[in-house]
């Protein structure tokens, strides 16, 4: 089987049957005729039309299909196409579905590194809409629920098997810490590997955290950051199905630690690939729900990072307003400086990510000249390329579309080369995509020979 990303979940259920488009077509016909719709129509190119968003089924085929992969009738008028073939996979329901209590945690950490060769392929999201916001409302829910639990147990008590010591914990967080920096500077492909290990150590000691208590809480804490850790990188290599698996099971390990910094962390992270591959409406609310949450709960910092976050999610709105009232308190509470509070996982966040940010909310809201401006502002303050290659490729990327967009080619084209190169040395989807994309607006220009020589680069 190819290790090609299926991009549609028709096309990874077809893997799961082992089934090319015209065989899929025979199998969904025989179910079709059975339940009296008659006949299908074939055609050679009917499947990968459905898969590739050029065509929809009719109302008959989508029934034929729901019968096919034991999804019920009803889902297929509520819940619509192609959302109701998400229900045939059945790995995912104990990470969406599972009680928002300790139990459903650990049901769901388990649940979530699970799946196999096939799962791990799917890019596409599994969770939009209505899902995702019950998500986040019963995150925010159990914590409040966690909040008025009873009594925790006294610091040191261990129900089970391997005793929670601060130091082991002080251990583990340093790998944590770790793997962050690394994954700055090497991007995704090459981490998600030891990402999983870490968290599979880690589910390991939560499976014995039958209870409430310090440790067992910075434990799930930790569990938490791992998950949210595995979600980023597997996002960063195109994995979205697995990457949200991994960010649902982040919420629940914080919302069961009582971590409201952490959770709120991994709506943020969530909402970038919302505002990248779903609805950007979603991923505002994703980041609402945090800041809700958060409010007089965390620091100044963590409250910029969700500022900004809310910023970026409402330029893919076309909320121009809203998103530049965002990004001026992102940096009003940056101002407020540090805090002794501040969670290691808010190192990033300087005044060159958020002028960054700001140049990047610009381009999408098609204002070029002014994201050059907050681009350079960047580099003007602490803005630091040094082991964030990675995001460094992205920006240099971002900047070239800008030029691009104010028809400056040769400029456009110099930074474009820079960032290539720069990507040569890196192993993440993101970066390389955004050069695809770049490559394929300035093939129009290929008469220019600035541009003719990088299409010729970076072929």
């Amino acid at each position: 089987m190819s290790d090609q990303l299926l991009t549609h979940p028709l096309a990874a259920l077809r893997a799961a049957l082992g089934l090319s488009g015209e065989q899929y077509l025979d199998r969904l016909d025989e179910v079709h005729f059975a339940l009296g719709y008659g006949r299908m129509a074939k055609g050679r190119q009917k499947v990968s039309r459905w898969e590739n968003g050029v065509n929809c089924p009719e109302m008959p085929a989508r029934y034929a299909m729901a019968r096919l992969h034991g999804i019920p009738r009803e889902a297929v008028a509520e819940v619509g196409w192609p959302g109701f073939l998400l229900l045939a996979f059945a790995d995912d329901r104990p990470v969406l579905d599972s009680p928002w209590t300790l139990a459903g945690t650990v049901t769901a950490v388990g649940a979530a590194a699970r799946g196999g060769s096939m799962q791990d392929r799917r890019g596409f999201l599994i969770a939009s809409g209505a899902t995702l916001t019950g998500l986040a409302t019963n995150w925010n829910l159990a914590l409040a629920a966690q909040a008025e639990a009873s009594p925790v147990l006294p610091p040191g008590t261990d129900p089970v098997g391997t005793r929670l010591a601060p130091a082991l914990l002080d251990t583990l967080e340093q790998r944590l810490d770790d793997l962050r920096r690394l994954d700055d500077a090497l991007g995704g492909a090459r981490l998600r590997q030891t990402a999983v290990a870490e968290y599979e150590l880690l589910e390991g000691l939560a499976k014995q955290t039958g209870q409430h208590g310090p440790l067992e809480h910075r434990l799930l804490s930790l569990l938490a950051e791992s998950a949210r850790m595995c979600g980023w990188l597997q996002f960063d290599s195109g994995h979205h199905a697995r990457a949200q698996r991994y960010y649902v099971t982040a919420l629940r390990a914080s919302a069961s630690a009582g971590d409201h910094q952490t959770g709120a962390n991994t709506l943020a992270f969530m909402a970038i690939q919302v505002y990248s591959e779903g609805n950007p409406h979603d991923a505002v609310g994703l980041v609402r729900t945090a800041q809700d949450a958060t409010a007089r709960r965390t620091t100044p910092r963590v409250r910029s990072m969700l500022h900004a976050r809310a910023a970026r999610a409402l330029s893919k709105t076309g909320d121009r307003t809203a998103c530049w009232r965002e990004l001026d308190a992102a940096r009003t509470e940056y101002a407020r400086g540090p805090h002794d509070d501040d969670p290691a996982w808010s190192y990033w966040l300087n005044p060159g990510e958020i002028e960054m940010l700001a140049g990047s909310s610009a381009l999408d809201l098609d204002d070029p000249r002014r994201a050059l401006t907050h681009f350079e502002q960047a580099r003007h303050v602490q803005y630091a390329a040094e082991g964030y290659a990675r995001d460094h490729v992205l920006y240099l990327t971002r900047t070239a579309r800008a030029h691009l967009q104010l028809s400056d080619l040769d400029a456009a084209c110099a930074v474009a080369t820079d960032a290539f190169t720069q990507n040569a040395t890196l192993n993440s989807s993101r970066p390389s995509d955004a050069l695809d994309d770049l490559r394929a607006e300035l093939a129009a220009h290929r008469h220019v020979r600035a541009v003719r020589d990088f299409l010729l680069l970076s072929a």
